[in-house]
Parts: C-alpha cells; structure tokens; sequence
C-alpha cells in the first residue's frame, strides 16, 4: 500500500464524516455538503491514480467501490440533497 491509496482512504472517510454529520444537523447545510462532496470526489480521484501507478494492496479498489457506494446512499435516501447541491453550484458559477 503505497501513498495515494493511504490518501484516498483518509478523503473517503473525511467525505462519510461530514456527509454524517449533514445528516445528524436537521437542517441542510450547504457548505458541509460541499464539502464532503469534494472529499468524496478528492478520494476517488486519489484512488484512480493509485490504479494508474499499480501500487500494491487491494485498499485502491475498496475506496473506489465505497465511492459509489456512498454516492448511491445519498441518493437513495436523500435524493434532493444532490438536487440542492447541482442547484447551490449552478447559482455559484
């Protein structure tokens, strides 16, 4: 197991953190979601050049498989949260 599949297991769990605790707050909070989101999205791109440099250890896949694994969650069980968030980025740019 080599750095970028470390890194890309730490931004997994950082992103899980704060999407948790959105969900803990009852009331939505953009920023939070953001910023899990860009966690989320920092691991997967992490473990996608983990598997680009074929380092050793299988923790590159499983940090892939719970990308969207976390991904289908959110928008499973809350499906307007990423409704709110393409619309909060869209208003932003």
């Amino acid at each position: 197991m080599k750095n970028f599949s470390i890194w890309s297991i730490f931004f997994i769990v950082l992103g899980m953190i704060t999407f948790g605790l959105n969900w803990i707050l009852e009331s939505f909070s953009e920023p939070i979601v953001l910023l899990g989101s860009i966690f989320l999205f920092t691991g997967f791109v992490l473990s996608f050049i983990a598997i680009s440099k074929k380092e050793k250890g299988s923790v590159k896949y499983i940090t892939l498989t719970t990308f969207f694994i976390i991904l289908f969650l959110v928008t499973w069980f809350d499906a307007f949260q990423v409704l709110r968030m393409m619309t909060w980025i869209k208003n932003i740019i």
